[in-house]
């Protein structure tokens, strides 16, 4: 169970890059190591934090709150493994 969630915490976070420009969507389905079925959630996930940071006006608005609201999109993904006791 730990692995699928690692995973799918991996593919949220290079579906930001793909959102972003910085990785195709084929590279980021390979980091992750996922099929496009599978990284389809992930990618929506991706898509609710970038809109978040495209409502920030400065970069260093945006880069104070990247893990804010990655973080929110992770939850789900560590609770159901707990490595902190969460």
């Amino acid at each position: 169970m730990a692995q699928k969630n690692v995973k799918m915490m991996m593919g949220v976070l290079s579906g930001v890059f793909v959102h972003t420009g910085n990785l195709t969507k084929e590279e980021a389905m390979k980091m992750a190591d996922m099929n496009e079925d599978e990284f389809k959630t992930v990618y929506e996930k991706a898509a609710h934090v970038v809109k978040k940071l495209e409502s920030y006006d400065t970069a260093a608005e945006k880069y104070d709150k990247f893990s804010e609201h990655l973080w929110e999109e992770l939850q789900e993904y560590v609770r159901k493994f707990g490595p902190f006791g969460v």
